[in-house]
């Protein structure tokens, strides 16, 4: 359970476009609270966000003739969420690695 807050947090943080500082802040502190910052712990939440669901995937046209109703409401194209998932899983990894094994 904690593995998969982890992950679904760093992500969420990245989608938020939080600092990189303030994120790996929180998810020390979030990781300190349940009692799981361990290296370990870290690099399994960096592999759940391989095993989320990726966005469906569109073509170039679809893209582009749904990025003004996506600006309206607020929703991240798929690039962004692949991004987001990126710099959470980067994150995750970065605090393994300042732990020891």
């Amino acid at each position: 359970m904690l593995v998969d807050g982890l992950a679904a947090t760093a992500v969420t943080l990245a989608e938020r476009d939080e600092r990189e500082t303030t994120a790996l802040a929180y998810l020390r502190d979030l990781s300190d609270q349940a009692g799981g910052r361990t290296a370990t712990i870290f690099r399994a939440a960096a592999a759940a966000i391989t095993q989320m669901p990726l966005p469906p995937l569109e073509s170039a046209e679809e893209t582009e003739r749904s990025r003004p109703m996506r600006e309206m409401l607020g929703i991240q194209s798929v690039e962004d969420q692949i991004t987001a998932a990126l710099r959470g899983r980067a994150w995750l990894m970065r605090l393994a690695d300042e732990l020891p094994d």
